[in-house]
């Protein structure tokens, strides 16, 4: 997706795989001054999240990046080459034009599903014919049709009438999100097993979870809506995680993309990233408003007094870190006292607490 990005960053010859370190010398003062100052800003961030100080949220976040990625050893902080590549990523995090002009362009058909999201009037057969020309999409939809959550008759679903008919207008629009969505996943046939099916897996729950929570609240006709901020909430992990992927792939293939530096790259960026993804993809208001928040809310605290004005961005951001800690819990990274913590101090809504009171109770069952 970013070759030409990436070519343009790393103009070494891939004959030695070596990177050209001397891409920052620019006769450009001010170009010069503010790589510099991203180079320095991402040294300090590698200290960012220390083992005694650390808040709640830093830790959990340190912990689901290692999940994720694998554990980072002290070495990689001094990793000459894994700087490297995080230092010219930064760079072009800082003016993300490049990386907007070479994403995937929106759909139409989602782009109605979005525009048609509060309107119960919209036109099926129209919307159907524009899903049939984006056959990932359509594959998506049919693929959730047949998914045990909506076909408890077991009955084969292969057309989107029948797909439709089935699902309905929100799970038809389930399937058109997951379908896009899924294209911008990383496909790496070295990494993606291990780590891009993970954050495809971890934005599939979030919406899901989001979905759940808005149910149970008074905002239940914004439910729809939350699984889509929900589900594309952590697109900037995808895309910053694609763009490190490619560089490696480019500088040094043998090299894995799971270093401290790294981690603290999606720390800084994935938010504002996912915002100004969704912003070029002139999504409305009320989405992009959600997303700003996640960008925002840095501390659980805050929960209490954002609640009150914009509480679907904070269901979005509580449904995150429930995700997070469904993910580690299941496959045993972290025990019930971290589900404890989570609810008393990283959520704050009735609904939240309840998906992780409800969490430990299967769990206790098996």
């Amino acid at each position: 997706m970013f070759k030409s990005i990436i070519k343009f960053l790393f103009p070494a010859t891939k004959k030695n795989n070596q990177p050209n370190y001397s891409y920052f010398e620019e006769d450009d003062n001010s170009a010069e001054k503010e790589q510099q100052n991203a180079i320095d800003a991402l040294q300090t961030s590698l200290n960012i999240m220390p083992e005694k100080n650390a808040s709640i949220e830093e830790k959990n976040q340190q912990a689901f990046y290692d999940y994720l990625f694998g554990e980072s050893t002290k070495t990689d902080q001094h990793d000459e080459l894994s700087l490297h590549v995080a230092n010219k990523i930064q760079t072009l995090l800082l003016h993300p034009k490049k990386i907007l002009e070479n994403l995937p362009i929106l759909p139409v058909s989602l782009t109605r599903v979005i525009e048609q999201l509060n309107d119960d009037e919209f036109n099926t057969e129209v919307l159907i014919d524009l899903i049939q020309q984006e056959p990932v999409i359509a594959g998506k939809v049919i693929e959730l049709a047949n998914s045990s959550y909506y076909n408890r008759n077991n009955k084969n679903i292969t057309d989107l009438q029948s797909a439709f008919m089935l699902l309905g207008a929100t799970g038809l629009m389930e399937g058109v999100i997951n379908g896009f969505i899924s294209k911008l996943t990383p496909q790496s046939q070295i990494y993606f097993k291990q780590y891009g099916n993970k954050i495809w897996k971890h934005s599939l729950s979030t919406g899901v979870i989001a979905k759940k929570l808005i149910n149970s609240s008074e905002h239940k006709h914004d439910a729809a809506q939350g699984y889509l901020i929900g589900l594309i909430c952590n697109l900037g992990d995808m895309i910053i995680y694609q763009l490190l992927m490619e560089a490696f792939s480019y500088v040094h293939p043998d090299c894995q993309p799971n270093s401290l530096a790294f981690k603290n790259l999606m720390v800084k960026n994935s938010k504002k990233i996912t915002y100004h993804i969704a912003k070029h993809w002139n999504f409305p208001s009320s989405i992009l408003d959600s997303l700003a928040l996640q960008a925002k809310l840095t501390k659980s605290s805050m929960l209490g007094s954002v609640f009150i004005k914009r509480p679907i961005g904070c269901y979005i951001y509580e449904a995150n870190i429930i995700s997070e800690l469904e993910l580690m819990f299941k496959d045993k990274k972290i025990d019930n006292t971290a589900i404890i913590d989570g609810k008393n101090f990283l959520v704050f809504s009735n609904e939240a607490k309840k998906y992780l009171d409800n969490l430990l109770c299967k769990e206790t069952q098996y």
